[in-house]
C-alpha cells in the first residue's frame, strides 16, 4: 500500500520496471529477476492447480476445489480515508461475510491504542474472516511485541512491514530488523506465522532477502509480494496481463527453492489492476474488471499461491477507484460480486 490516495511519485528505475512489465518484457535486475509476462491459461474449479501449493501450511488454510487454497480469496482493509468504511460500517462487514472472504489483511498504525486495535480486528471478526496484521513499523519492537501479545489467538498471521523496497528501506536494514524481532515475536505466540518481505514487486530485493535469511536461519513462514501489473497501461494492454501473476509466482517459487533448498508458501498480499491514485477509470467497467479478476485469481490458483488479498474492500483507496464496495452507497462493485461468485464455485459444498 503506497498511500494510494496520493499521487505516486515513481523513481526512474522503478518506472522503467513498470514500463517493461506493461510491454511484457522480462526484466533482469543486477542480482535478481522478474517473472516473464506470459498470460497463463485459464482453469475452472474442476481443473487441478498446475503447481501444487504448500498444503495447508498457514493458519486456517484449507484445500478447496481444483486444489485452490481457501486463503486465495482474501482482501485488504487499508488505512481509512473516509468515515464510512469497512471498519465502521456493519452493512459492509455483513456483505463481506456473506460473500465468504476468507482472510483480511489490516494495517494497524503505530502507535494505536488497544481500543483502536480492537476496532480494526473486531471488524474482521464480525466479517467472519481470518486476520492478517501488517506490522507497520519494523523498528518498534516494543509496539510489535505488545500487538502480538495483545491479540493472542485472535490473529495468527503477521506481515513484517509493507513494501520496504518502495519505501527506501535497504535490504540490510530490513533483514537486521527481521532477525532481531521475528524470533522474539515467535516466542510470544508460537502459533503465529510471520511473513515477509512484502515487496512491491518480485525483483532483486526479494532475492537478496532470501539470501540473507538463509544465512541467519530466520526464515519466513511465507514469502510475500505485491502485484499491480498495469501502471499507466491501456485497458486492452492491462487485460492482456491479467494472467501474468502465474509466471511471476512460478519464478518466485524457483528462486525460493534455489536459494533456500526448500519450498515455502507464497502470498500475494496486495493485488489489483493498477496502483494509481486514482487508477484508470476503466476499472469501474464490468467488461474489464470481471475478466481481469477471474483471470488473475485463476492464475494464482494454478500457480499454487497459498494466500492472496485483493486491494481493497472499502476504504476510499485510490479515491474509491480500488474499493470493491462503494462507500457512498454500501453497494458491491463488479469486482466484489466476481470474487463472491468464484468463492461459491471453488468452496466445497
Amino acid at each position: 500500500m503506497r498511500h494510494r490516495n496520493r499521487l505516486i511519485q515513481t523513481p526512474t528505475v522503478r518506472m522503467a520496471l513498470r514500463i517493461c512489465a506493461i510491454l511484457g518484457v522480462a526484466v533482469v535486475a543486477a542480482r535478481g529477476w522478474m517473472g516473464a509476462s506470459t498470460r497463463a491459461p485459464s482453469s475452472g474449479p474442476s481443473g487441478a492447480a498446475a503447481t501444487p501449493m504448500t498444503v495447508n501450511a498457514l493458519p486456517g488454510q484449507k484445500t478447496w476445489r481444483g486444489g485452490a487454497s481457501s486463503l486465495v480469496f482474501g482482501a485488504n482493509d487499508t488505512y481509512e480515508y473516509a468515515p464510512n468504511n469497512f471498519e465502521t460500517q456493519p452493512l459492509i462487514q455483513e456483505q463481506v461475510k456473506r460473500a465468504g472472504i476468507t482472510v483480511i489483511r489490516t494495517f494497524i498504525a503505530d502507535p494505536s491504542t488497544d481500543v483502536e486495535i480492537d476496532q480494526r480486528v473486531g471488524a474482521i471478526e464480525r466479517a467472519g474472516a481470518l486476520c492478517l496484521v501488517v506490522l507497520t513499523n519494523i523498528d518498534d519492537l516494543a509496539f510489535n511485541t505488545h500487538l502480538v501479545r495483545y491479540l493472542g489467538p485472535r490473529c495468527l498471521m503477521y506481515e513484517f512491514g509493507n513494501e520496504p523496497d518502495y519505501n527506501n528501506i535497504t535490504v540490510d536494514d530490513y533483514v537486521a530488523a527481521w532477525n532481531a524481532e521475528i524470533p522474539a515475536l515467535r516466542a510470544i505466540n508460537p502459533q503465529a506465522r510471520f511473513f515477509g518481505p512484502a515487496v512491491s514487486y518480485a525483483g532483486a530485493y526479494l532475492d537478496d532477502f532470501l539470501t540473507r535469511v538463509k544465512q541467519s536461519g530466520v526464515l519466513p513462514d511465507a514469502v510475500t509480494l505485491h502485484w499491480y501489473p498495469c501502471y499507466d497501461a491501456s485497458e486492452q494492454a492491462c487485460l492482456a496481463q491479467a494472467g501474468d501473476i502465474y509466471n511471476v509466482v512460478t519464478s518466485v517459487r524457483a528462486e525460493i527453492q534455489q536459494i533456500l533448498g526448500k519450498d515455502l508458501p507464497i502470498g500475494v498480499t496486495e493485488w489489483n489492476y493498477d496502483p494509481g491514485a486514482p487508477p484508470p477509470a476503466y476499472g469501474n467497467d464490468a467488461s474489464f474488471i470481471v475478466p481481469f479478476t477471474e483471470t488473475a485469481i485463476t492464475a494464482m490458483i494454478r500457480a499454487g499461491v497459498s494466500l492472496a488479498c485483493q486491494f481493497d474492500i472499502a476504504s476510499y483507496a485510490g479515491y474509491g477507484g480500488l474499493d470493491m464496495i462503494d462507500i457512498s452507497t454500501n453497494q458491491p462493485k463488479p469486482q466484489f460480486t466476481t470474487m463472491e461468485r468464484l468463492i461459491a464455485q471453488y468452496r466445497p459444498s
